[in-house]
């Protein structure tokens, strides 16, 4: 049997309705856990509104916040697994009526001609990141509807190697969330990538961002000790939910590493709005359908 391209629509749909109208239940573990701790009394009239948000969009099934960005996708390709059709054509039809259905803002258009789409589909979108597993029997899917809040407020810098890259990367994430203040959407989860190429360390810090569970240190202990550092720093500003001042700015940061040149070291931070939507499934041969993010899911 195989991983056909019509389950594989399905599916995408599936995922792109939760993701949009339901957070995960880990992300609204964690804000909770950070409401709890609270000692701003604004602050805790911000995370008051998040979960009042919350609550509404999921008795009315609708969009948890207005913007769903540009729709991407992370797939862990199993080579065991076998695939039978055009999954890129299929995402596309997924998307499109899935915009028309739940509904979905439109918010793709064509970069210079600025035609809107109608569909949030467009050019290479939705984007699409594929890694594969060489022992896995599983297409392993994520839809991330992101926002383009936080999004603009991604920062890549180039440091020397001889200057301290610790030092310069807690700069770096200070430098830019003092810049940022409110605009993305705050508290946020930082995603930081180290090394590697521009466009690759791009790519890697958009994955931090999604690091389950939230707050999971790095296998690397230098990386882990430097994640706890940037999160007390930053929080440390007291810049609070949405930027009105408070405890928690940060609910996590996340760094991935890559081997880099000798001489400069690429540091991309990524950022992520409270409204951290994802929805994740996997898809086996034999017909079998895993929701990992929202497991009460039941395609009909």
């Amino acid at each position: 049997m195989a991983i056909t391209e019509k389950v594989f629509e399905d599916v995408v749909l599936e995922l792109t309705r939760r993701a949009a109208i339901d957070l995960p239940a880990p992300v609204l573990c964690k804000l909770k856990e950070c409401a709890d701790k609270e000692t701003n009394l604004i602050a805790q009239k911000q995370f008051s509104t998040i979960f009042d948000n919350c609550k509404v969009a999921q008795e009315q099934r609708v969009c948890i916040c207005q913007d769903n960005g540009l729709m991407m996708m992370f797939l862990k390709f199993g080579q065991k697994a076998v695939l039978d059709g055009d999954f890129e054509a299929a995402a596309k039809r997924a998307i499109a009526f899935a915009t028309k259905d739940i509904p979905l803002r439109e918010n793709s258009i064509h970069p210079l001609s600025k035609e809107n789409s109608g569909d949030n589909v467009g050019p290479n979108l939705p984007t699409m990141y594929w890694t594969p597993m060489p022992d896995a029997d599983y297409l392993e899917v994520t839809v991330v509807p992101k926002g383009n809040g936080p999004e603009i407020r991604n920062t890549h810098v180039w440091v020397l190697t001889s200057d301290d890259i610790g030092r310069a990367t807690v700069r770096t994430v200070l430098d830019a969330v003092s810049d940022m203040m409110g605009e993305p959407c705050p508290p946020i989860i930082i995603g930081v990538a180290l090394g590697g190429h521009f466009d690759s360390n791009a790519v890697l810090a958009k994955r931090a961002l999604f690091r389950e569970p939230i707050g999971a240190p790095s296998s690397d202990p230098l990386a882990a000790e430097l994640e706890k550092e940037i999160l007390a720093a930053v929080n440390a500003l007291g810049l609070g939910p949405m930027g009105f001042g408070g405890d928690t700015y940060a609910l996590a940061c996340h760094i991935e590493i890559s081997g880099a040149h000798t001489a400069i070291v690429p540091i991309t931070v990524a950022v992520e709005c409270w409204c951290h939507r994802y929805s994740t499934a996997r898809l086996y041969n034999d017909g079998k359908i895993e929701f990992l993010t929202h497991p009460d899911t039941v395609l009909s």
